[in-house]
């Protein structure tokens, strides 16, 4: 009897696990995570008409400029703008100088799968880019242009931890208007967005204005380092509002120099495929924990399968740092390298049993078209 109840329960799970990949979506009424890529042919950009260059931001020797015209004028000639044709549309977004030789970092949805696509610097120039390198699962792409002396803007190292309420500086291209600056605090850290290709983790919050075109583009901080390229907003009408999403600088580091060095990324993979378990879940059923990741599938060749895991273990800790969901999972993974051993904590039939995981490589993936391209 009781295996059969464990059956049924676990192909509950899996049917819900794809599910919850197809929907795409984060829970919450009416609230979608987007990116924000602008797509010309298909979002309403504001009327406008004669419109001029953005002046320059004040002087910040000025006793009138502000903070945020000082960090303006300081990173602002480090944001490029991007777009994507493609046969079937064309799109934009931004970009932030990565080193002065011409190398510059956006988000990989910013570009999809496509090999068309052009920088305009802020000083005016437009030029054709190669696409170095892409990875999906991190959201993140290296540039490179024919240009020299770009203006290389702080990237802040893993020395620096946003303070949540400090002063935040969105830097970009909303709607293909160069060189837009807006401002609002570091909202939270460490947030998980899962998205079609992975799960986005340590992610910085902000309330900063973000717009489609802001992707790729600079989040900034008090002393005019970029702390992180935005990535996303949570929205129920594609417009941000006062939820916006920053992929942190020590992410954006890592990966840029792995593209550039190897034309990859590789992180760990366990070869699983898990559910998050919550009270209700665990009430239902009987499970005695009510926050983890139940593993609903599991590749018997794998790491985790070779390692000795087993189908309907609850994976409640990592390495020491507590697992509460499926994106925790995922995200931890996804932060270790190929070779790497991991010890992995699990609850099966309500024991705890700690194995070593040696992680295998993350299956390539193919490079996504661009939304709306």
């Amino acid at each position: 009897q009781q295996p059969r109840a464990r059956i049924v329960w676990w192909q509950w799970l899996l049917i819900a696990a794809v599910g919850a990949l197809g929907a795409g979506v984060l829970a919450g009424p009416a609230l979608l995570m987007a990116f924000i890529m602008s797509e010309p042919d298909d979002v309403d950009a504001p009327a406008l008409t004669d419109v001029e260059p953005a002046p320059d931001p004040a002087d910040p020797a000025d006793p009138a400029a502000s903070p945020i015209s000082a960090i303006a004028r300081q990173v602002s000639p480090s944001v490029a703008r991007v777009d994507v044709q493609m046969p079937t549309g064309a799109g934009s977004g931004s970009a932030v100088v990565y080193r002065a030789d011409g190398v510059l970092v956006t988000n990989a949805h910013v570009i999809g799968a496509s090999d068309q696509v052009r920088v305009t610097l802020p000083d005016g120039q437009s030029l054709d880019a190669e696409v170095v390198g892409r990875d999906e699962a991190s959201d993140l792409a290296v540039l490179s242009v024919p240009a020299e002396d770009l203006p290389v803007p702080e990237w802040a190292d893993a020395s620096v931890t946003p303070e949540i309420g400090s002063t935040a500086v969105a830097i970009g291209s909303p709607f293909g208007l160069d060189g837009s600056v807006t401002s609002g605090i570091v909202s939270a850290l460490g947030r998980t967005l899962p998205t079609g290709q992975g799960v986005l983790v340590d992610l910085i919050q902000t309330d900063a204005a973000v717009n489609p075109g802001n992707s790729g583009g600079a989040l900034v901080d008090g002393q005019a380092r970029v702390i992180g390229v935005n990535t996303a907003i949570a929205t129920g009408t594609g417009v941000g509002q006062g939820i916006g999403f920053a992929i942190p600088s020590t992410t954006v580091t890592s990966v840029a120099d792995q593209l550039l060095e190897f034309g990859e990324v590789r992180i760990g993979y366990l070869g699983v495929v898990g559910q998050t378990v919550d009270p209700d879940i665990a009430e239902l059923y009987g499970l005695p924990v009510d926050t983890g990741a139940v593993i609903v599938e599991l590749d018997p060749e794998g790491p985790a399968g070779e390692a000795g895991l087993e189908v309907g273990d609850i994976v409640v800790d990592i390495d020491g740092e507590e697992v509460t969901t499926m994106a925790d999972l995922a995200g931890r993974i996804q932060q270790r390298s190929p070779d790497e051993d991991v010890e992995v904590t699990v609850i099966r039939e309500g024991e705890e049993l700690s194995t070593t995981v040696t992680l295998g490589e993350r299956p390539t993936q193919p490079a996504q078209p661009a939304p709306g391209g």
